[in-house]
């Protein structure tokens, strides 16, 4: 999901209730800025906290064509979603700063 700036979208009550869904049916939803520069950091604002309440993964500095790079691989091995979750949060060839 692009978000704004440090990853912030809308906090409607019926978005976050489908990304709840969503994420409750076993599925990933990593949160990339859509902005050049920077980095999601979803504790920074309200909005972004919300996101991070309803079970969506940050991607940090992650651009998006890296993030669904990196989702086609770790999708393509079928790990248990936990372990997807934890590696999307890790730099495995430089694709986040962190």
């Amino acid at each position: 999901m692009e978000t704004y700036g440090a990853g912030n979208a809308p906090t409607e009550k019926w978005f976050l209730n489908e990304l709840k869904n969503v994420i409750n049916k076993g599925k990933i939803i990593l949160n990339v800025t859509q902005c050049s520069a920077g980095s999601v950091d979803m504790t920074k604002y309200e909005t972004g906290n919300a996101l991070l309440k309803s079970g969506v993964v940050s991607g940090f500095d992650i651009t998006t064509e890296a993030a669904v790079a990196k989702l086609m691989h770790l999708l393509g091995q079928k790990l248990d979603i936990n372990t997807t979750k934890s590696i999307l949060n890790k730099s495995i060839s430089g694709e986040i700063s962190k």
